[in-house]
């Protein structure tokens, strides 16, 4: 992938920066003026449901430009959208977790090194090449092929249709959605050359009730993706 193609991705990234915008600057807030709440345990992992949520709202309304599902990991299940005009697979995180699993030793046994693994010819920033960063562990491929498996299915996918993988990174303050940027990895988990920032639609109004039409099929035998 160039760098310009992040803008085959189309209306996808403005409608994912608002479902980021929306859950974390309003929805999380607004739970928690309704119900009195003044402590904040758990508040950083709980947020994840109304992400979810606002994900697979939004993304409805773009037809089958995406397909959206959960991946689980143990107790945890993080989001995974599947681009078809693309074929790349989107995750999402946030700037500190990121930082933090880039340093770590065992890295290669996290979802985002399978993820990782789908991206081809992919070269690291100057400024990653500088941060040592410790590789992934050459024991570590039985681990990877299972992420890669983990988030395939989460879309209904087969692996050999993936082309690629794309992390959105955003970074929030209390109730503040501050930036988000979308990159690609090495395998060793570095930041590419391959970048977009999408904090410019932090701003900009986003039409919920917009809906792409969904073309008709004339194959009949065709099977059809299951949108979960």
């Amino acid at each position: 992938m160039e760098k310009d193609a992040f803008y085959v991705l189309g209306e996808t990234r403005q409608a994912i920066v608002e479902s980021l915008r929306s859950a974390l600057e309003d929805q999380m807030p607004e739970m928690m003026f309704s119900y009195g709440l003044q402590e904040r345990n758990g508040h950083g992992q709980f947020r994840w449901n109304f992400v979810i949520t606002a994900l697979r709202d939004k993304c409805k309304h773009l037809g089958w430009t995406n397909i959206f599902g959960v991946c689980k990991r143990g107790a945890w299940k993080t989001p995974v959208l599947f681009h078809t005009g693309s074929r790349y697979l989107i995750t999402f995180m946030t700037e500190t977790t990121f930082a933090t699993v880039q340093r770590r030793k065992d890295k290669g046994k996290h979802y985002l090194c399978g993820g990782a693994s789908f991206n081809q010819n992919v070269e690291p920033q100057y400024e990653q090449l500088e941060l040592d960063l410790p590789p992934v562990a050459c024991d570590s491929g039985m681990w990877i092929a299972q992420s890669r498996e983990q988030l395939a299915q989460a879309v209904h996918t087969s692996v050999g249709e993936i082309q690629g993988h794309i992390l959105v990174l955003f970074d929030v303050h209390g109730d503040k959605l501050l930036s988000v940027r979308a990159v690609r990895l090495t395998p060793d988990l570095a930041i590419s050359t391959e970048e977009e920032n999408w904090s410019g639609y932090i701003l900009l109004p986003f039409v919920s009730d917009y809906k792409v039409e969904l073309p008709a099929n004339d194959d009949e035998d065709e099977d059809l993706v299951e949108l979960l």
